[in-house]
């Protein structure tokens, strides 16, 4: 017994890095169809029933009419091992045509030999018998099943059960618990399973209905996660999670913030890939660690992008800052648009270098252009125009971290507010249609100088739009701002910040306990960027729903534990202190504004304080010439909240000045 356990045991062994051959499958099928009937008719002898005559004629048109469906239905291309149950369906569907095809030859034949009057002895001829065909078609439907059944059967008595192959060994198997105890469940285990270089080994379900817990499904056992899975963690040696990316937003909050305080590491199937083979039907997951910004539970604004393709269909369109991180990605989104050129604008030259390496690899078919440009240098920005004549101009260039703008004020009011004046004037002496400006929540009641700036440029693009319309200028550019929260993975924003100190192995640096802040993904805060631009008029500040506020120190004890470490045991989470500028609640509307729906229920647009083009502009052009000399910090900074009275500082030098 022993020697014919190693013997299959080697033989599975040998066969686990390839599939059996079709022709084999096809030759067994066969085998089947010609022993079944060759069965029934040793049945029908044996019994003292007429014996079969033209036993061999009619063999040979079983097997014809098999041979026939079997190629028709493909029943052979399914891997037998795994088998399923559409290829159980398709063994249906031959065995039905076998039938029919069977019955009608037996018509036709027994038509033809008894409309012949001039026979007296059929015993010559070959008659076929009505009733034999559906009994040999069951007969040989369950043979084939049975054979299929019978090699899943014994492949996963020796690939599953509890001797595990040296191939298998090989490869150090991660064990995880399957989320769901539904089909799709069932499914993703399969897939795993059919894949024989996978290091993934199901070992259980976990459900959160106590209607199916107890239950097995496929084999293994469906456990109820409902209290968390650090109980079954230890016995079924595993803390690791498998699950769909769609049942991220539908299972309870709870239930992933006890699996993240159990040190449960979370994977995502995000899509499922075809063999190499594009005949095989058989498909495998494509598994990543779960990303925190899948556990931020917020609502996802998707926009309808049909608007787009005529907005900017054979349109010349500009970007600065088109090499960081908002700019690169509204340039990809640009690029499948049909734009007639994209001019990216930026002064970053190793960024804009591997950005252009990267669309000329992945949009072979768009017209890029690259410009190493200051959007400060009024000469080189109005030559750029006049060769190129933009039309359509997003405006993302800008200081913006609040730190170190609070220590440069006059670097922030010069780039920031002098840049955005700059491109604003050329694009009206060019006659741009549209000016996009990326700003940001931190306009909103501003507590530092960035954040003050961003307001300034607002103001200022926003009184020069009116200052249009109130002249009757035909076809005036119009102005349109777009205000969002924190835009995760961003340079310098804190979810790759926290990463790193994570993957150094610590401290975690948050900078107060109670900080909290809005969260979007870049794609989607490029899409917003987008439907401002189809959706804006003119003097509009576009805000968008942010979803709940996400507290800092939550969202690092998260990250931490999702790298598989215990927060303040493994790595520490250290307090610093807020920084220069920086305050602990970020707004999207000040006091005195409100805001007005439009036709996507998360967007918005702000009604804001309404100034004078003719008060401004000089205050903006003071701000301006002072921010030169970096002596003058005070003085600019003085001038800014002249401009902003609901500029106040905090945690800053400039405390003073309010």
């Amino acid at each position: 017994m022993a020697r014919l356990y190693d013997t299959v045991k080697n033989f599975l062994d040998a066969t686990l890095r390839n599939y059996t051959p079709r022709w084999i499958i096809l030759g067994f099928d066969l085998f089947i169809a010609a022993s079944s009937y060759l069965i029934l008719a040793f049945f029908r002898n044996s019994i003292g029933s007429a014996p079969t005559s033209f036993l061999y004629l009619k063999l040979f048109v079983a097997v014809f009419l098999y041979f026939t469906a079997s190629v028709s239905f493909k029943t052979y291309h399914g891997v037998v091992r795994f088998t399923s149950l559409s290829d159980l369906k398709r063994l249906g569907y031959a065995t039905l045509f076998v039938l029919t095809g069977f019955e009608l030859v037996s018509i036709v034949n027994n038509f033809v030999v008894f409309s012949d009057s001039d026979i007296t002895d059929y015993s010559a001829y070959p008659i076929f018998n009505y009733w034999v065909p559906p009994v040999y078609i069951g007969i040989t439907f369950t043979l084939q099943v049975l054979f299929r059944l019978l090699i899943r059967a014994v492949f996963e008595y020796f690939k599953l059960g509890a001797y595990r192959s040296s191939i298998t060994r090989s490869v150090k198997k991660t064990r995880v618990f399957i989320l769901g105890s539904d089909y799709d469940s069932l499914l993703l285990s399969s897939s795993i399973l059919s894949d024989t270089n996978s290091g993934i080994e199901p070992v259980a379900y976990i459900t959160l209905n106590n209607n199916d817990t107890g239950k097995t499904l496929g084999g293994l056992p469906i456990l109820n996660g409902s209290n968390g899975l650090r109980k079954y963690a230890d016995s079924f040696e595993t803390e690791t999670l498998l699950i769909y990316r769609s049942q991220i937003k539908t299972t309870p909050k709870i239930f992933f913030d006890n699996c993240i305080a159990d040190s449960i590491e979370i994977l995502v199937v995000n899509a499922f890939d075809r063999y190499n083979d594009p005949n095989k039907e058989s498909v495998v997951p494509r598994i990543d660690k779960i990303k925190i910004e899948d556990l931020l539970w917020r609502d996802v604004i998707y926009l309808d992008k049909t608007p787009y393709k005529d907005a900017f269909y054979k349109k010349v369109v500009m970007v600065t800052g088109g090499a960081g991180s908002i700019g690169s990605e509204l340039i990809r989104q640009l690029c499948v648009l049909n734009c007639e050129k994209i001019i990216i604008v930026d002064t970053a030259e190793s960024p804009m270098f591997e950005l252009c390496f990267e669309l000329k690899q992945s949009f072979p078919a768009a017209n890029i252009f690259s410009f190493i440009g200051d959007v400060v240098n009024r000469k080189t920005m109005e030559s750029l125009f006049k060769e190129h004549r933009p039309q359509i101009v997003f405006h993302a260039a800008a200081y913006k971290h609040v730190p170190l703008m609070e220590l440069q004020p006059s670097t922030a009011i010069h780039n920031n507010i002098g840049g955005t004046k700059n491109l604003a004037d050329i694009s009206v002496q060019y006659k741009v249609e549209k000016f996009i400006m990326v700003s940001t929540d931190k306009a909103v009641n501003p507590t530092n100088v960035m954040g003050a700036t961003k307001r300034a440029s607002e103001i200022y693009i926003q009184t020069l739009n009116n200052k249009l319309r109130s002249e009757g200028i035909e076809a005036a550019t119009q102005f349109v701002t777009t205000r969002f929260g924190n835009v995760l993975g961003s340079n310098g924003s804190v979810v790759p910040l926290f990463k790193k100190q994570i993957e150094s192995g610590g401290p975690v640096t948050v900078t107060h306990k109670d900080i909290t802040r809005y969260f979007m993904t870049i794609p989607e805060a490029c899409s917003l960027v987008l439907e401002a631009a189809c959706q804006g008029r003119g003097g509009e500040i576009f805000i968008f729903d942010m979803g709940e506020a996400v507290k800092i120190y939550d969202l690092a004890e998260k990250m931490i534990s999702l790298a598989g470490k215990k927060p303040h045991r493994d790595i520490d989470i250290i307090e610093t202190g807020l920084r220069p500028g920086e305050k602990l609640y970020e707004e999207l509307l000040a006091n005195t504004e409100n805001t007005v729906p439009t036709e996507n229920k998360k967007i918005m647009i702000a009604k804001v304080r309404e100034y004078d083009f003719e008060d401004i502009a000089p205050q903006i052009s003071a701000l301006i010439n002072s921010s030169q000399y970096f002596e003058l910090s005070t003085t600019s900074v003085k001038l800014l909240k002249k401009l902003i009275p609901e500029y106040i500082s905090h945690n800053s030098q400039y405390e003073s000045l309010d």
